[in-house]
């Protein structure tokens, strides 16, 4: 195996391990973001031109 496939071998598998990582640290954060909204009883309305939807994301794209 030369040395460029050796690097390649290696990217790929840290590749792999980021897209774990990320998965696991999402997932972890979305579960904290879902207690803090029970926690202080957050409703949609309290994000009101915070958020966009991507229901308006998808219909700005689509006017272009």
């Amino acid at each position: 195996m030369s040395r460029i496939d050796d690097i390649l071998a290696k990217q790929k598998a840290l590749d792999e391990e980021l897209k774990q990582a990320k998965e696991e640290e999402r997932d972890a954060v979305l579960k904290d973001i879902k207690q803090k909204i029970k926690l202080f009883n957050f409703k949609t309305s309290d994000f009101k031109g915070y958020l966009v939807t991507r229901k308006k994301k998808t219909t700005t794209a689509t006017k272009k």
